[in-house]
């Protein structure tokens, strides 16, 4: 029987840290919509609070472990057929982008919560840049 191990950590309201045997990853929202952060993907879950009707889908998906497993199997039958013994590769781990991003928004964050408790920012800085970015998204056409 396969044993699962997972933990929760909530470091502030909407953002989540989750832990389990397979790595680490960070969900941002709340319920009705969360974007999950991993080393697979970015992973969208929208769903009807309270009904238990819910969609996920990836946003963005590694597929470094299913071609890992393909290439496994290719190079077994291939193995087999010549009567010898099946050469593991070893592939060069490259880091995902994702998580340069999330370090990015993380450090934003804290950054600004950081100046905004020490007064550094002025009452309505968050809200004058949501104003801005709305204004430019209304003139592309958004």
């Amino acid at each position: 029987m396969p044993v699962r191990i997972r933990k929760t950590f909530n470091l502030f309201p909407g953002v989540k840290v989750n832990l389990s045997k397979s790595g680490m990853s960070i969900s941002v929202g709340r319920k009705g919509f969360t974007l999950n952060f991993s080393k697979r993907g970015v992973r969208q879950t929208t769903g009807l609070p309270g009904s238990g009707i819910s969609h996920t889908s990836y946003l963005f998906k590694n597929d470094d472990e299913e071609d890992d497993k393909k290439e496994t199997k290719k190079e077994e039958r291939v193995s087999e057929d010549a009567d010898h013994k099946p050469k593991r590769r070893s592939k060069e781990q490259a880091s995902s982008p994702w998580g340069f991003f999330l370090f990015v928004f993380i450090a934003l964050f804290f950054f600004y919560f950081g100046a905004d408790a020490l007064g550094l920012l002025p009452p309505d800085f968050l809200t004058n840049i949501l104003q801005t970015l709305a204004h430019w998204a209304r003139q592309v056409g958004l």
